[in-house]
């Protein structure tokens, strides 16, 4: 008997791994006001996600830094709770005080089955003139590709150093697809550059960038200082099956007064999405010239769509920004036409009427209902005095993900940690809860898709127990809040 019940605990184990190994995503929310960087790589925030089966994952952390004037301060997304040179982080200095800038890193990490800790980082290290102080908003995304499934990412992560006079390829990524669909290509990192220079960058499907929507342009601030700048272009493209090859572009456009080269330290993310699939990709891309901001929050572009079933939706806002200086400009990827506090947006300004041009990434998941939604690029000036109008060229990304395919959770509420034990059960399995509050907590069981198959409102407390015996032997999901685990039931 004992070995029958192993068997089938292996046997559903395997079955269930197949069953969810399917695209997922999570995100955690990064809020750190005035927080002290210095010393070694500081733990901004992480995930802890428990994949069904092998694969790789897709690290992406974006959002806004504000920092004191004389400090570098080094962000990134990372496997290890530490960022690393070139293409291993982004560096962010700032030169006005209050004055935020925007950042945008991606890693691609191999991933095995089972538990996996990703981190988003920063750091005050090699120019240290500040007081080592710094806030940050943003997100730490992770997305899920197993190896087993149609979906599918690669990057290529690069290093380049030389003279973008002309058009140049800094890096490029060749990908074979056996079906229609659709890709989505972003290109991100920083670049050191002369401040008399403008840097024109871009994803694309050729050699050659677009204007407006088709390119990303920055400019450095101080000669052999504050000289980087983090940036952040997205594509997406239909595809049928065939091979596809697509590029990481840069050419000084516009303002070529420098030296002509740039050091960039980047990463070519390409994402294949099939159409027959039933995770959907959306994208529109705006081109806004003298856009009127003043006044309430101003819904710029949005993407609407019927969906099917309940699920997750990760909407990624991206692009860059032109304006007159003495003014703030906020911009935010939005599901309800207005912007929030904190990492519900970020917040741009000029320096100057030679410096005022800055790349940008704002990333939310929101969970969504069968139906009819829709979803936003918001914009709004808030504060300071200037000119009411300016340019913002970008893209509005939505990738939908239904709770059939998988469960897909948002851990950012740490507050729901929690144990199972024993696990596998019985007829009864005791849910220990970390962090207890007055509160009372709703506990789900789900089945290998994700659907709710019972729900539970209890006190929260250091020990709920749960009845099982109306359940088959299977292997379940339980969920606190919007952290999930996995629980056998024998």
């Amino acid at each position: 008997m004992k070995k029958f019940y192993l068997l089938s605990i292996l046997l559903l184990l395997s079955i269930s791994a197949r069953l969810n190994a399917q695209n997922n995503v999570y995100t955690k929310s990064i809020i750190h006001s005035q927080v002290n960087l210095r010393g070694g790589a500081i733990n901004l925030g992480e995930l802890n996600i428990l994949f069904p089966a092998d694969g790789y994952v897709v690290v992406h952390f974006d959002g806004e830094c504000y920092a004191a004037i004389g400090d570098r301060i080094v962000v990134a997304a990372s496997n290890d709770g530490n960022w690393h040179p070139g293409n291993g982080s982004v560096e962010i200095e700032n030169t006005l005080p209050g004055f935020g800038r925007p950042f945008s890193h991606t890693q691609l990490y191999p991933v095995s089955a089972g538990s996996h800790n990703y981190y988003a980082v920063g750091q005050n290290t090699v120019e240290t003139d500040g007081n080592g102080i710094a806030t940050i908003y943003g997100t730490l995304t992770v997305e899920y590709f197993p190896d087993t499934g149609t979906s599918f990412a690669k990057a290529f992560e690069f290093v380049f150093n030389g003279d973008v006079t002309n058009t140049t390829v800094v890096g490029q990524q060749t990908i074979h697809v056996n079906a229609p669909g659709k890709v989505v290509v972003r290109f991100d990192g920083f670049i050191t550059s002369t401040p008399a220079d403008r840097v024109v960058l871009a994803a694309s499907n050729t050699m050659n960038w677009g204007f407006n929507d088709g390119n990303v342009a920055v400019e450095a601030e101080d000669e052999g200082d504050v000289d980087q700048n983090s940036f952040s272009h997205t594509r997406v493209y239909n595809v049928s099956a065939g091979d596809y090859t697509y590029y990481a572009l840069a050419q000084i456009y516009g303002k070529a007064g420098g030296n002509g080269t740039i050091s960039a330290y980047g990463n070519l993310l390409v994402e294949f999405f099939p159409t027959e699939n039933a995770e959907k990709l959306f994208f529109t891309g705006f081109t806004l010239p003298l856009i009127d901001l003043n006044g309430e929050s101003t819904p710029f572009d949005s993407i609407s769509f019927n969906f099917p079933e309940a699920g997750k939706v990760l909407l990624v806002l991206d692009g860059y920004l032109t304006a007159d200086p003495g003014y703030d400009i906020v911009l935010a990827a939005s599901n309800n036409g207005v912007w929030t506090e904190n990492d519900g947006h970020i917040t741009l300004q000029a320096l100057d009427n030679d410096q005022n041009r800055y790349s940008f990434s704002h990333s939310r998941l929101y969970n969504v209902s069968a139906g009819q939604h829709t979803f936003y690029a918001v914009g709004q000036i808030f504060g300071g005095s200037g000119s009411k109008t300016a340019d913002l060229f970008g893209a509005l990304t939505l990738k939908y993900l239904p709770n059939s395919l998988t469960p897909v959770s948002d851990l950012s509420a740490a507050e729901n940690t929690f144990d199972i034990y024993p696990n596998p059960s019985g007829n009864e399995v005791h849910i220990a809860i970390k962090n207890p509050t007055d509160q009372k907590i709703k506990i789900e069981v789900l089945d290998p898709n994700g659907r709710v198959l019972q729900e539970y409102s209890e006190p929260s407390s250091d020990d709920i127990k749960i009845d099982l015996s109306m359940f088959p032997a299977n292997l379940y999901w339980v969920k606190v809040g919007d952290v999930m685990k996995p629980m056998v039931r024998m």
